[in-house]
Order: C-alpha cells, then sequence, then structure tokens
C-alpha cells in the first residue's frame, strides 16, 4: 500500500514539475492573485488585464499560442495567498502578470525564488514586493512615492519646513526611514518634524497641533482615505489653511475628493502613473482598453493594463517554445520598455531587487475634483 502511494505521490510530483516548467500544447498559461472577495477588492486589475490578453488573443496570439490567464482569489487570507501561489506552479503558469494582493510577496516571494516564477505585479505595497529577484512591479510603490512626493513639495512648492507623519505599518519602518532619508540627501533639507508613530485609530488632533507648533509649511501624512479624511476635516478646524498637505495614491480618489474637496484646504497627491482622472493621449489606450473590459478607471486598472501589456510584449520577443525559463531568460534580457503612462521605463532585468518606476506625476485638490498639480514627472535621480 505504501509503495502504490509512494509512487503515486512521485507521479503526482513529475507532473506538477513538468506543468510548472512549460506551456499546454495550444496556450500560454498566465497566473495573478488579486482580491476579488474580502476586505481589498481589486478585480478591475485582473479584469483590465484579461482584456489586455484577449486583445493579444484575437490579433493572434503569441508564437501561434492563446493566452490563458488564471486568477486566484486569495480573498486577502495569507493562507489562501500561500495556497492559491501553489495552485498556479501546479497549473503550469510560466510566469505571473497583474497581480494584485497586500500579502502575495510577503508569504509567496520565497517560493517564486525556488520555483523559478517571475511576477509583473500590478498593485504593490509591501517592501518585499521590491527586494525579491522574482517581483518587478509596475507601480511606484508607497517608498519611492514618498520620496518623489517630498520632492515636489521642497523643489516646486518650495517648502521651507517640511514635516512628516506616518503609520508604520509591520515590515515597512526601513523602507520608510530609506525613502525619508533618500529626500533629504537629494533636496539638502531635513524633516522639521518626522513623527512615525501615528496610530491606526483615535484622536489625530494632537499630531495637527504638534506641526502647528513647529511651524511646517508641508506635511506628508502616508495612510488611505480612512484616516486622511478625519486628517483633513481635523487640520480644517486648525485653520490649517495655508499648509501644503501631501499625500499618497491610496488618497488619490474620487471618494476622497467628494468629502474634502470643500474644506478650502491644499490638498496634493502623488498619482504613480499619468493621472488617472486626465483625459491625456498617455491614458487613451488604457482607457479605451478599461471601458471595453467595463471596469472602473482608477489607478489599479492602470497596473493591471501595464502589467499585462508589457509581459505581452515581452512574450513576442521569444523565439521558439514559451516555457517558464524561457520566460525568466526574456524578462532578464528584455530591454526597457517606455511608456507614456510612466516616468521611467519599465524593466525586469538580473538584479537581485526591482523597483523600476522610479517617477510620479503630482495631483491636487480643485473644488471637490483632482487636477494635475505637475505636467512633468517627478522622478527620482539615479542613485538618489
Amino acid at each position: 500500500m505504501r509503495a502504490h502511494l509512494a509512487t503515486a505521490l512521485s507521479a503526482a510530483l513529475a507532473a506538477t514539475a513538468l506543468a510548472g516548467c512549460s506551456t499546454s500544447d495550444d496556450t500560454i498559461r498566465i497566473g495573478a492573485i488579486a482580491g476579488l472577495t474580502g476586505n481589498f477588492i481589486t478585480a478591475e486589475v485582473v479584469r483590465t488585464a484579461q482584456r489586455v490578453f484577449d486583445d493579444a488573443n484575437e490579433a493572434g496570439g503569441v508564437n501561434g499560442k492563446k493566452i490563458e490567464f488564471i486568477v486566484k482569489d486569495d480573498a486577502g487570507n495569507p493562507q489562501r495567498t500561500a495556497q492559491v501561489a501553489r495552485e498556479l506552479d501546479s497549473e503550469g503558469v510560466v510566469a505571473m502578470a497583474a497581480s494584485a494582493s497586500f500579502t502575495d510577496c510577503d508569504v509567496n516571494d520565497a517560493f517564486y525564488r525556488q520555483s523559478d516564477i517571475s511576477s509583473i505585479m500590478a498593485v504593490a505595497a509591501s517592501p518585499k514586493c521590491f527586494q525579491s529577484p522574482n517581483i518587478a512591479p509596475v507601480n511606484v510603490g508607497p517608498f519611492t512615492l514618498m520620496t518623489a512626493v517630498l520632492l515636489y513639495a521642497s523643489e516646486e512648492l518650495d517648502a521651507k519646513a517640511v514635516c512628516n507623519f506616518t503609520v508604520v505599518l509591520p515590515g515597512s519602518e526601513d523602507a520608510i526611514k530609506q525613502a525619508l532619508g533618500d529626500w533629504e540627501r537629494i533636496s539638502g533639507q531635513k524633516l522639521v518634524v518626522n513623527d512615525m508613530t501615528v496610530q491606526q485609530s483615535g484622536d489625530l488632533t494632537p499630531y495637527l497641533l504638534k506641526a502647528k507648533q513647529a511651524g511646517c509649511d508641508a506635511i506628508l501624512f502616508n495612510p488611505a482615505e480612512q484616516l486622511v479624511v478625519p486628517w483633513l476635516q481635523a487640520a480644517k478646524t486648525q485653520g490649517m489653511s495655508d499648509v501644503d498637505f501631501l499625500l499618497l495614491a491610496p488618497a488619490y480618489t474620487d471618494s476622497v475628493a467628494t468629502a474634502v474637496g470643500g474644506l478650502g484646504l491644499k490638498v496634493h497627491a502623488g498619482s504613480e502613473f499619468e493621472p488617472y482622472t486626465v483625459e491625456s493621449p498617455a491614458n487613451a489606450a488604457w482607457r479605451d482598453t478599461v471601458n471595453r473590459a467595463q471596469q472602473p478607471a482608477t489607478a489599479f486598472s492602470q497596473g493591471g493594463y501595464l502589467a499585462a501589456k508589457f509581459l505581452v510584449d515581452v512574450l513576442r520577443t521569444i523565439e521558439g517554445e514559451v516555457t517558464r525559463e524561457s520566460v525568466n531568460a526574456a524578462l532578464r534580457g528584455m530591454a526597457p520598455i517606455e511608456h507614456p503612462m510612466l516616468g521611467t521605463p519599465f524593466t525586469f532585468g538580473t538584479g537581485e531587487s526591482h523597483a523600476p518606476n522610479q517617477a510620479s506625476k503630482m495631483v491636487r485638490l480643485d473644488g471637490t475634483k483632482w487636477v494635475v498639480a505637475s505636467d512633468e514627472f517627478i522622478t527620482i535621480p539615479a542613485g538618489g
């Protein structure tokens, strides 16, 4: 009995290994992990990516084969995140593209290395997403974006007393410190206040009083709308209409604009990509794609579009069989891809870590609408 079980197990493992390294006869399998249920829904990311792959298939596919896009829902559950990565491996994906899971990088980085799976990620937020040889996000991410937003304050707004108030999530402290330190080295300025003790609940007024006492003329605040809205409402109560409030991409939403646009405050945010609220030539192809996919036009769907498009571009450079091995070789040897929605070219390369997107545009609130505040991308200098 044990011998039969061992034989069956060996056969299953062999089949899994084979499936993990090559495509099926008529398809190229690409995987993604996203939140289709749970508290962090990213469905528009993978549905926009699906439209990109459908367009590629309708144009003849890649090397005569159609792309099969396999999306797994992790529901924001780390155990499920680990499980679905292994399911995708066993189903024979040659790469990952357009994943949008807050737990994917932390949970699966080691597995991707072990299994030689490369991922062009659409929405990355954890430091590990930018510290892996197997993951290259298309978005800027919160840490590089911090540096870019602060550079906008010091270079474009001429802020002299720049302050930071940050919620530090587990595992992100070192990345935040590096981002702030990068700005200080590039700008030659020092933060007047650097408070990394902000809690995710409770009264925010004491932090604002601290900023007033220090004479801050520009204040960076990193959370998303669940804290940004009460933060700005408290700032209005404190009469801080002369301060430039600096926010990150998670706060760049229509709902934030509606909630705080009438407060009369100076509010700015980093957009990561070409601002999604803008009808510009840079956004034209993405907007057409997201409309045909019947998905909302958001920064998330921008990430899904770009991740899928870049992988299709790389797949088309492969001569011969499309396997996990050939995809990995193509990604690591790829020429940088320039795209008008990005301020710096996308590349994967051979490095032990990947953060190709080093630029962001800025938007500001004008009434209850976001408008472009910087026509040019704010780009982190090389070596910054």
